[in-house]
């Protein structure tokens, strides 16, 4: 057994430094392994007298690094679930645990007391080690990418030239097994209602290479009825597979799977199967991976299953074949293109770099617009201005890139030349056009190349986005919490706000906004594209505005919007025109707005956050959209916050605080005075004679009651405001009696 211990929290320099230089070297030859065996060095030499582990998250619990390919659950550490999202060094018992990449990848340093507090050169070390596996990473998937497309090329080349069924799914099957570091791998193709194994490898039982499975049975049953990939990281603990193939993922001590569908042209003609005999989780790439050898297989299957159909069409399958060939031989004459784009990206370049580098590659002129037509990036020798009016004329032609082909040939004349355009489309939403000019090797190449490049600057796009979004969804979370949060959570929230250049200081109003379902069918949309309309439409809604808007906060189909007080009227004009705007973008939904009063400091938010809710729950009684503000919320809004006693008293203070404030014995002249006039039925020469004074006296308490308060008495609305008024102050004053 270890023994427990204290340690110096100050690491001399040269170990830390020692440390570090060979976790670098091991990282600078991108091995994993050598990484991890230099990080557990690295904890154990920083934190003298202790021993280290490096553990990953694999088959739904953390195991040694060094362990991931036993069969077995007893390479699993025991940690807290909680340790998931444990982001930062902390002591768990008598270890450390050091978290390199929050829920994947952690250290654990064992043989220290309790009570010591780690010491700081432990997080520059954890912080070196990810960056290290980092960098294996960006190698890896570099490498990985080239191996893969590689492998297709390799794997396509031979399928898709073979005619015999057979060697093609043995071709498949040793190629998926080795590209998807399985151990056992098998094609099933359809008989009827059944999927039926025809070919097999890696197996220990002489029965896998004879199943049959009908819909829903096993995973590769699930494929053939969702018609999509489906994956299973233990196989025998899983809930979401029949059982009745257990029997065999014992014999062959299968772990996880993964299945996707042969789809064909009318139906799903079959399944492939890769298994592991080790606990492990497939990834995105992985099912890619499959997902592309499935395509291939299909397309294989298919023209094998034409060509023995069909002995009387040779010539034409011969002219498809040359024309496949020559598909082939430009796409793995643009696989240096698409490589080098990559590469790029990876390394921070911009749309310019991308477009040049495709210009270069088709020594032609190659650009990237925008929905206007404005040029995002040129590349090439030619004038863009000699052209672009040609190539607007053009695209204008077309229409809309959500409506475009998946590529259209432009003929600008004999001075303009032939041009491509290809459509730039972000998660279905058009943002522009990349175009580029027909290479002297022909039209095919070209809409390749400009494939290509439409394909990096959508990545482009998207990791932008991903940033705004990573961005939005923090401030999203901040709002939340400064108008809902617990006290310690809003307290927190209003900390981090400077820190995200959120602007909480001064008087405040809150507005809530909720979006009811779409009513009109074929028009739902993701929620990526209703965020962009919401921001769209309160961006417009801002304009000519004395609303100077400070946050927006966007959860499910409810938009949180803080902004600076402006007074009631402007406030509630700026209401209105939200909620047009938010119902013209978002056509065919019922859109709410609800506004708080004036709140004088962040703090008081969460007051702010019951007043819209309040306001919200009045203007859901009309039935349409529209929008109202908390202090223009009438009776129904008086009615609606008085649940209880807190609201109660935030009713009295509204309208009653200034009244509510002056000395006792005027206070209480005020109010008998009023409570007189309204058991009377508003007549001042009735109260007058039950109070024994003069008319006057009573039109001029009345007068300073007004004063006080705002409220004209000589409306039916106001009164009734006081009255209510005096209810609650005389229930709030029996309670605290």
């Amino acid at each position: 057994m270890v023994a427990l211990r204290h340690f110096d929290p100050v690491v001399p320099h040269s170990e830390l430094s020692a440390a570090l230089a060979a976790i670098v070297t091991a990282a600078s030859r991108a091995q994993y392994e050598l990484v991890f065996a230099e990080a557990e060095r690295a904890f154990a030499r920083v934190v003298a007298g202790t021993s280290s582990r490096v553990l990953l998250r694999s088959g739904g619990a953390w195991r040694e690094w060094a362990a991931l390919d036993g069969a077995h659950d007893r390479s699993a550490i025991a940690l807290p679930q909680e340790s998931l999202v444990w982001d930062r060094v902390r002591v768990h018992g008598p270890m450390v645990f050091v978290p390199i990449s929050i829920g994947a990848i952690c250290a654990v340093v064992e043989g220290i007391a309790e009570d010591t507090e780690p010491p700081d050169q432990l997080d520059t070390l954890r912080q070196c080690v990810a960056l290290a596996l980092q960098n294996c990473e960006l190698q890896r998937i570099a490498i990985q990418n080239l191996d893969g497309l590689q492998s297709l090329q390799r794997v396509a080349t031979r399928i898709l030239k073979s005619h015999d069924l057979g060697e093609i799914l043995l071709n498949i099957t040793q190629e998926a097994k080795r590209l998807l570091d399985s151990d056992i791998c098998g094609v099933m193709l359809r008989q009827g209602e059944e999927v039926v194994m025809r070919r097999c490898v890696g197996n220990h039982a002489a029965e896998t290479a004879s199943l049959r499975m009908k819909p829903g049975q096993g995973l590769a049953g699930r494929a053939l009825e969702k018609r999509e990939p489906v994956s299973v990281e233990d196989y025998l603990e899983s809930g979401s597979i029949s059982r009745d193939f257990f029997h065999l993922a014992q014999v062959e001590m299968v772990r996880s799977a993964l299945a996707a569908p042969l789809l064909g042209r009318d139906d799903v003609i079959g399944v492939i199967e890769v298994w592991r005999r080790r606990p492990s989780t497939f990834t995105a790439m992985d099912t890619s991976r499959l997902v592309a050898l499935a395509n291939l297989t299909s397309m294989a299957i298919e023209n094998a299953s034409l060509y023995a159909a069909q002995r009387s069409m040779v010539d034409d399958l011969a002219l498809a074949n040359e024309a496949l060939n020559r598909r082939y031989d430009a796409v793995r004459s643009l696989s240096g293109l698409t490589q080098s784009l990559l590469q790029m990206l990876l390394q921070g370049g911009g749309l310019p770099a991308i477009v040049a580098g495709a210009s270069s590659f088709l020594e032609s002129d190659v650009a990237i617009l925008d929905l206007d037509l404005y040029v995002r990036a040129w590349g090439g020798s030619g004038d863009a201005s000699s052209v672009l009016s040609a190539i607007a004329s053009a695209l204008g032609a077309v229409g809309s890139p959500r409506n475009a082909a998946s590529a259209d040939r432009l003929d600008l004349g004999e001075h303009g030349g032939l041009w491509l355009a290809q459509p730039l489309l972000i998660e279905g939403e058009p943002i522009g056009w990349v175009i580029g000019r027909e290479d002297r090797r022909g039209f095919d190449l070209t809409q390749l190349a400009v494939a290509q490049v439409a394909m990096v600057a959508a990545l482009y796009h998207l990791e932008q986005r991903a940033a705004s979004r990573a961005r939005a969804e923090t401030i999203d979370a901040l709002v939340w919490d400064v108008v809902q949060g617990d006290e310690a959570a809003r307290a927190a929230a209003i900390d981090r706000a400077a820190e995200s250049k959120v602007d909480l200081a001064g008087s405040l109003r809150l507005f809530l906004c909720e979006l009811g379902p779409c009513r009109v069918s074929g028009s739902e949309r993701s929620m990526s594209e209703v965020r962009h309309q919401v921001v769209q439409a309160i961006g417009d809604a801002r304009r000519g505005s004395a609303e100077r808007i400070r946050a927006i906060a966007l959860r499910g189909l409810s938009v949180a919007i803080i902004c600076s007080d402006e007074p009631l009227d402007d406030a509630e004009r700026w209401a209105d025109r939200l909620a047009q705007m938010l119902t013209q973008e978002l056509s065919g939904r019922l859109v709410l707005v609800g506004g708080s009063s004036r709140c004088a400091e962040a703090r008081g938010l969460t007051v702010a956050f019951r007043e819209s809710l309040i306001a919200l729950d009045v203007v859901r009684q009309l039935g349409r959209s529209g929008a109202v503000v908390y202090d223009r919320a009438g009776v129904v809004g008086m009615l609606l916050s008085l649940r209880h006693e807190s609201g109660m008293q935030r009713f009295l203070e509204l309208n009653f605080g200034d009244l509510l404030r002056e000395n006792e014995k005027q206070r209480d002249v005020l109010l008998e005075t009023l409570r007189a006039f309204f058991d009377t039925n508003c007549s001042l020469e009735a109260a007058a004679q039950r109070l024994g004074v003069h008319r006057k006296t009573i039109s001029y308490r009345l007068g300073k009651v007004s004063e006080l308060t705002g409220l004209d008495l000589s409306t039916h609305d106001d009164r009734l405001v006081a009255d209510l008024s005096l209810y609650v102050y005389r229930l709030l004053a029996s309670q605290r009696a």
